[in-house]
């Protein structure tokens, strides 16, 4: 009987300390997975502004090169009529 007794005590005992051990694992994994959700939706807002950064800075070197053929049309719109000025002087 002695036995028996000892025997369950130590199941019951087993038992407990599994059930602790569970909810303390559940309840730390609970926490981890809300401390993972938060710092995924940082770097996901980083890499938003990141990404949102890249592309303002591509429409601004597009907007860079039409300038820069503008500019070449202006140049030689401007080396013609220099021309033209020089050819009325000289008359």
């Amino acid at each position: 009987m002695a036995i028996e007794v000892t025997l369950l005590l130590g199941i019951i005992g087993s038992f407990v300390g599994l059930a602790g051990f569970l909810v303390s694992f559940l309840s730390n994994r609970d926490k981890k997975i809300i401390n993972d959700s938060e710092w995924k939706g940082r770097i996901d807002a980083k890499l938003d502004i990141a990404i949102g950064i890249r592309e303002e800075v591509e429409e601004i070197k597009c907007e860079q090169r039409g300038q820069g053929e503008r500019l070449a049309v202006v140049e030689e719109s401007t080396k013609s009529a220099h021309k033209r000025i020089d050819e009325i002087c000289k008359k």
